[in-house]
């Protein structure tokens, strides 16, 4: 099987290199048991003009073989990094891979299967290959991926999303996840499970979710709303009406929740759910504070029900969050 690697400009190096090794390391483990002369995965690395590109952490990537000359089964789009991370550069990074548009659905129209890692989703996107069907891409670019292409259902949550010709992965060291589940799809469950064995990886990842942060979306007009939004962030812990919001901002509370919606995509009561978490995590991260006292901290009396929309929101308990991801170290028994 030919598989196809497309390194962009400002891409994430290691996911096109990583990718390679993981193919790579694929045909040395569906070769040695059945004892299989030739590899199972051709892979290669193409760029837009087969020229070098320079990569986001500044090395250089390089093509290992002319695309016009490669004929592959699979193509997987890696990510350019700065749209992930800033929405005012957006039209700067996507325009360098306008020239593989045509390329890319040719070779879907061939039956060639697409797959994307972290934003390189807003290339197939760009392309019109996306169109109608569910993506996923950094949690991050979420928001601009949704706004940018109201006709695709985005899934952030997830970390692949599988369209049956067009696989996307989630953020950038998704690729990982990607190359098990595609070498699991195109050689067997064993040669995958053996790749994870052989590069100490867990099973697949399924969601983004535990891994998410919220921003809050202040890029807006609306004054009257922003200036809501500043309160709530100082007063997110205290007992909070939407009546209440709705005067601070000078508006009636139907105005106030049409507008609130509009302006951040959020509605007043999930604004405040968000905050409310973020804290709760910034906690669980940094202190040995009991649970019940961090949900009381941040606003919540029913703990059992903060508790359910944490697990929700977040897609694991507190307890699960904090042995995760807690940088303190925990307390002498």
């Amino acid at each position: 099987m030919n598989i196809a690697i497309v390194a962009l400009p400002n891409c994430h190096a290691s996911g096109v290199h990583g990718v390679m090794d993981f193919f790579t390391v694929a045909n040395y483990c569906g070769r040695v048991p059945a004892g299989h002369s030739e590899p199972l995965f051709d892979c290669q690395v193409v760029t837009v003009d087969n020229e070098p590109v320079r990569a986001y952490s500044g090395a250089m990537v390089t093509p290992t073989v002319r695309r016009e000359d490669f004929r592959p089964d699979l193509i997987v789009v890696g990510s350019s990094v700065e749209a992930a991370v800033s929405a005012d550069r957006v039209e700067r990074t996507l325009a360098p891979a306008i020239p593989i548009h045509g390329w890319l659905q040719q070779a879907f129209a061939r039956g060639v299967v697409l797959a994307s890692v972290c934003t390189g989703s807003f290339v197939l996107a760009e392309a019109g290959l996306l169109d109608d069907q569910v993506a996923t891409t950094h949690w991050r670019a979420g928001p601009l991926f949704r706004s940018r292409y109201p006709r695709i259902r985005l899934e952030e949550e997830h970390l692949l999303v599988d369209n049956g010709q067009i696989v996307c992965a989630g953020g950038a060291t998704a690729f990982m996840d990607l190359c098990v589940y595609l070498v699991e799809r195109f050689a067997s469950p064993s040669v995958a499970l053996a790749c994870s064995k052989m590069l100490v990886l867990d099973g697949r990842r399924v969601e983004q979710t535990p891994y998410m942060a919220f921003y809050s979306r202040k890029a807006h007009q609306d004054d009257a709303i922003r200036k809501a939004q500043t309160w709530l962030e100082q007063h997110y812990s205290e007992p909070v009406t939407i009546d209440e919001v709705a005067a601070v901002a000078g508006l009636g509370t139907r105005t106030f929740k049409r507008r609130f919606k509009e302006a951040t995509g959020e509605t007043p009561i999930g604004y405040l759910q968000h905050l409310r978490i973020e804290a709760a995590k910034h906690k669980l991260e940094s202190s040995r504070e009991q649970t019940a006292r961090i949900i009381w901290g941040v606003g919540y009396e029913d703990a059992s029900s903060f508790r359910r929309l944490f697990k929700r929101t977040v897609g694991c308990t507190m307890e699960q969050y904090r042995k995760r991801f807690s940088y303190v170290t925990p307390m002498a028994v």
